[in-house]
């Protein structure tokens, strides 16, 4: 057999290793972007009307086109000033009716809808910010549009997700008059390791940059750019309150105080002692209702 066959013979060898690690890589990428981008929609299993309030259906529509599907509640006292509620990564507008139901009893409307990809809500693609913040801007429009005489003031609640999507917004749209951010994450890059390493055991290196990578390229955009850290001081002189457990297992509670040192004044910051990830409405729901209350009042009414 000539040298020339033999070295022809090894070729599918060479290339064939080279082609399997790309092909590991873009497997890899892909399904793993896919555990951020495509979370599972989980049903809603509480409404208004299990905690005594009356309430209505709505719909509006963001503006690159996505249906988003809620509630507004309207005040037992006749009202100018709405709160609207923002749930967290996998969740949906159920998920905060048990921490903010009272509003509706202390002065205020409620509007609570699903993220795109969440609850009832169109969308197959989720991004931790930046397309939640258009869904929420489109939540400001149908306030302004359809319920402007119950919107004159619009305050913002948000847990998770929804409290780091609330600064976001905020930042940008001065018609957003107040924010409570509960439990919320700075980084994206950073929640989507942590994410990885405590629900799924994948360690940062050498995996995540490469889903990370994925993500941006299925997004279209960097994610990272929209972190809530990277904007939260644009919402002064406008009020934020800034409320972490202590013990959040998911989000540390270094990530509430860092976007409280970030943020400008007016600025509240609020640690609860034994609370998990969203856990401090429970830990001490009187206080919880009386500390959120007083803020929205304050700034709202």
């Amino acid at each position: 057999m000539s040298p020339q066959r033999i070295f022809l013979g090894r070729v599918p060898i060479y290339v064939s290793i080279p082609v399997l690690i790309l092909c590991f890589i873009f497997l890899w990428g892909y399904f793993s972007s896919s555990l951020v981008l495509k979370v599972g929609r989980s049903p809603i299993t509480l409404s208004p009307k299990d905690v005594g309030m009356e309430y209505e259906e709505v719909k509006f529509t963001s503006s690159d086109g996505m249906e988003i599907s809620g509630w507004f509640v309207r005040s037992e006292h006749r009202s100018s000033a709405t709160v609207i509620t923002c749930h967290g990564w996998g969740a949906n507008r159920s998920d905060v009716l048990p921490s903010t139901f009272f509003l509706a009893k202390t002065g205020f409307n409620i509007l609570y809808f699903d993220f795109r990809n969440h609850g009832q809500s169109g969308g197959r693609i989720s991004s931790l910010g930046y397309l939640e913040a258009l869904d929420l801007k489109a939540a400001i429009d149908y306030l302004k549009n359809e319920k402007s005489s119950y919107a004159e003031k619009i305050g913002v609640y948000g847990v998770s997700m929804g409290g780091s999507v609330a600064i976001l917004t905020a930042a940008e749209d001065n018609r957003i008059n107040a924010v409570v951010a509960d439990s919320s994450f700075s980084a994206f890059n950073d929640i989507v390791v942590r994410y990885a390493e405590l629900f799924y055991n994948i360690p940062e290196y050498p995996l995540m940059p490469v889903t990370l990578f994925f993500v941006r390229c299925r997004l279209g955009f960097d994610p990272e750019k929209f972190s809530a850290e990277k904007h939260i001081a644009a919402i002064s002189p406008r009020p934020i309150f800034v409320i972490h457990g202590l013990d959040d297992t998911r989000i540390s509670v270094s990530d509430g105080i860092k976007l409280f040192d970030i943020a400008g004044h007016p600025k509240f910051l609020w640690t609860v002692e034994d609370a998990d990830h969203m856990e401090s409405h429970l830990k001490n729901p009187v206080k919880y209702q009386r500390k959120v209350g007083f803020f929205f009042s304050k700034y709202l009414l």
